[in-house]
Formats: C-alpha cells, sequence, structure tokens
C-alpha cells in the first residue's frame, strides 16, 4: 500500500473515533456504554485521539530530506524498509468494522429483554459497588430502586423499614416466577461498562399489572412489604399507584 494512502488511512480512523466519541458524549448517549466516573478521562481519549490524527497527517506531508549522495542512499534505504513496512498496511481496514458498526448501528440503552440473557440480580450491588452502603436514614420516596435492593441486603432487620412508601421510577419488565398481578419496576446498574451491567428491581403487586407490557417506564408508589423470590428478599410495593412516564435522560444507575 502507498505510504501516503496508509497515512491518510490512519488520519481517517483517529479523526474518526474522535468525531465518533465527541458525537456520542455531546448527544449524551455515551452514558449508555460506560459508568459516568469515566467521562473525564473520554474527553481526554478524545483530545488525543485528534492529536494523534493531526500528527499523522503533518507527517505524512512533509517531504524527504536529502543532501549528500551517501545520505540520499541512506534516505533511499529507509524509505524502500518503510514502504516494505506499509504494504502489509491493509490490515488498517480491519479495525474500520467497529467504527463502521457503531456509526451504522443505532445507540439504544438496555432494555427488559436484556434480563432474559443476563438474569435479574438482588445481591450484584453489593459486590459491584465495593461495599458502601446506602444512606438508609435518606428520606423512603428519594430512594431509587438500587437503594432499596442495597437496603434488603444489608440490614438484617427490616421491620424499621417496611411500611415505608416507595416512589421509584424503572422499566415494566414480568418475571415468570411472580404470580398474577405482579411485575418488577426495573433498572440496569452499571458498575464500568455495559458489558458489566446487571438488572435490579422490585416487585410490584397491582391488580392493573399485566396491563403494562414490557420497557414500559413507569413510576410506581406505596408501601413497602417483604417478598421471596427465587430464595432472596425482594422489596414488594403492595398495590401502589402506577403512572406511565417517559424514559430517564439516564436510564441506568450506578453503585
Amino acid at each position: 500500500m502507498d505510504r501516503r494512502l496508509y497515512r491518510f488511512l490512519q488520519f481517517l480512523l483517529l479523526a474518526g473515533l474522535g468525531v465518533f466519541l465527541s458525537f456520542k458524549y455531546l448527544t449524551g448517549s455515551l452514558s449508555w456504554y460506560i459508568n459516568q466516573r469515566y467521562m473525564p478521562l473520554t474527553i481526554i481519549a478524545i483530545l488525543g485521539l485528534f492529536g494523534m490524527a493531526l500528527t499523522v497527517i503533518f507527517s505524512a506531508r512533509q517531504a524527504p530530506h536529502t543532501h549528500d549522495d551517501g545520505e540520499e542512499d541512506h534516505d533511499h534505504a529507509d524509505h524502500e524498509h518503510e514502504e516494505e513496512k506499509v504494504s502489509s498496511g491493509w490490515g488498517i481496514v480491519f479495525i474500520f468494522i467497529p467504527l463502521i458498526v457503531g456509526l451504522a448501528i443505532p445507540a439504544n440503552p438496555l432494555s427488559a429483554s436484556a434480563i432474559s440473557n443476563r438474569g435479574l440480580s438482588s445481591s450484584a450491588p453489593l459486590s459491584a459497588g465495593g461495599g458502601s452502603q446506602a444512606n438508609f436514614n435518606m428520606a423512603p420516596e428519594t430512594r431509587t430502586v438500587l437503594d432499596w435492593i442495597k437496603l434488603f441486603n444489608f440490614q438484617s432487620d427490616l421491620s424499621p423499614y417496611l411500611g415505608q412508601n416507595a416512589d421509584v421510577i424503572g422499566f415494566v419488565y414480568h418475571d415468570a416466577r411472580l404470580p398474577a398481578g405482579h411485575f418488577m419496576v426495573s433498572r440496569f446498574a452499571i458498575t464500568c461498562c455495559v458489558a458489566d451491567a446487571f438488572a435490579i428491581g422490585m416487585v410490584v403487586q397491582a391488580p392493573t399489572g399485566d396491563a403494562y407490557p414490557d420497557n414500559t417506564w413507569v413510576n410506581v408508589k406505596g408501601p413497602v412489604q417483604s417478598i421471596e423470590v427465587g430464595g432472596s428478599k425482594l422489596p414488594l410495593i403492595v398495590s401502589g399507584s402506577i403512572s406511565p412516564v417517559q424514559a430517564p435522560v439516564q436510564p441506568y444507575l450506578f453503585p
């Protein structure tokens, strides 16, 4: 492959990755892939990609230096050596595949369909969260689904919390283990990136529970009790009020 073409492909790849990550960051969809705490590192990576792209295109425009005959021969040998390395550079084309796939496939957050493959967890937030406990003294209405799951895992005595009113937002998931008139109000939590995402959920008891299909985002309010599902204790919102809502800008929770 011609050296100039190789350098141009390098420039396109580096600049393309920089533009791709910048677009994801500016539109807010980058947080559908990674934990928010890594955003500063991503910005540094974006700047680094643009910097490398400029370096590559600048070096490609540099004319070869010529001095006396001996040095010209040396430069010629170096040029042949570089051309030999570049001749196998078609492999760089394959690196474009992830970029093309990322541009072609629309970004979507994980939904109820992913729970079928990943399962629903009742303890993952503990191991993934580094052992940090939720503030159990916070107002019950301010707790998220993740906060309630942590509470049910960390607290051996749940009696002070049973009967408190929950006010949570999540998407509907109909778990086959639940009786009729029950569903899960669920969220995905991310520790590092979407690859380690795990689903969590609170059980909702409501006569109209079957009226809400999977992936419907709802706001559920009501008193909390305890229920056992698959050998684990989970929070149960008893006969709560259910209101369909828009999906939040940030659909994930972060331990």
